[in-house]
């Protein structure tokens, strides 16, 4: 098939361009490079079934040329910023809700009828049930897990009118090779600044469940090969869940650092938007014969040291 993948060459989206390349498929990565790395794709350059497009899903025109003759779109482009909504109400609108939408309107136009969609757990906000399962309502507590909710919603009403199959995947943080951003990054970047002290939004008690990216991949490629529904919904997680001050101890202990200590900023949770507890329920995934590699440990261990060993990533982001 040909794929469009927007936001391939990020950290997640770049796996999935090898997938899709090892599957013998052709892919066109459409990334306006605002977290991207070109290196995560450069191997790709000389195979003459893999184009790159650098643009913005904002550019709906350019968007709509790209989208010619393709089969398959994986939407991964977003801005993964939770925290910046509070301060920025229109960035989420932007990038993740009206972005979706000239996706859709582009593939709408040239008459694509399958989309891959990463959504995200934060559509559940502080969720009551633990684990978290897929026909728990919508209660986000950021810009960021609205404007996920409501593309998911607009990705439903596409598939109604248009005849679309639609494959929606709830993460939960991913973690492995080409990390970009989030926790590990974020304290790492601090631990290289200063060795001697660690400081940790909130109290520390937090608790997440974090998912190996190779694990997370063969889940999105097990759903669209296995699920039937027009509509499929589905949580991709980790069934081991641990706090931060656990999450932090692994990095630090990963990294070599000794007698660091902690501090905290106070407050159950990490900024104003978060979500306390994170824990998905993967019943349903597991139901198709999935199951993970790795734990959440392993994977903070893993990209722990993919960072270290790969020190260029983190030059390249904090440049961004």
């Amino acid at each position: 098939m040909k794929a469009l993948v927007t936001g391939g060459a990020g950290f997640i989206g770049s796996h999935i361009v090898d997938r899709l390349i090892e599957q013998g498929d052709e892919v066109i990565v459409y990334d306006n490079m605002s977290s991207g790395i070109e290196d995560f794709i450069k191997p790709h350059f000389e195979n003459p079934k893999f184009k790159f497009v650098q643009a913005d899903i904002l550019d709906v025109g350019k968007l709509k040329t790209e989208m010619k003759g393709v089969d398959f779109v994986f939407h991964l482009a977003a801005h993964a910023d939770v925290r910046s909504g509070f301060d920025d109400h229109k960035i989420d609108l932007e990038q993740n809700l009206i972005g979706t939408i000239n996706v859709l309107e582009a593939m709408r136009e040239n008459n694509v009828k399958k989309i891959a969609f990463a959504s995200t757990s934060s559509v559940y906000g502080d969720a009551t049930i633990i684990p978290t399962p897929e026909d728990y309502p919508f209660f986000p507590t950021s810009l960021y897990g609205a404007a996920k909710a409501s593309a998911e919603t607009y990705i439903s009403v596409f598939c109604e009118y248009y005849d679309m199959t639609a494959y929606i995947f709830r993460f939960v943080s991913w973690v492995g090779e080409r990390y970009t951003h989030g926790l590990v990054f974020d304290f790492l970047n601090k631990l290289k600044k200063d060795p001697t002290t660690l400081h940790i939004l909130g109290d520390g008690t937090q608790k997440k469940s974090y998912l190996y990216v190779k694990d997370g991949v063969d889940a999105i490629f097990t759903v669209i090969e296995k699920a039937k529904e027009k509509i499929n919904v589905y949580n991709l997680g980790n069934d081991e869940i641990i706090n931060v001050t656990e999450s932090a101890k692994v990095i630090v202990d990963e990294a070599g650092y000794k007698d660091v200590k902690f501090t905290y900023a106070g407050g159950d949770k990490g900024w104003i938007g978060d979500n306390k507890y994170v824990l998905l329920d993967t019943k349903k995934l597991q139901s198709l014969g999935w199951k993970a590699s790795k734990t959440t440990r392993e994977g903070l261990h893993v990209t722990t040291r993919y960072l270290l060993d790969h020190p260029e990533v983190i030059e390249k982001r904090n440049k961004k």
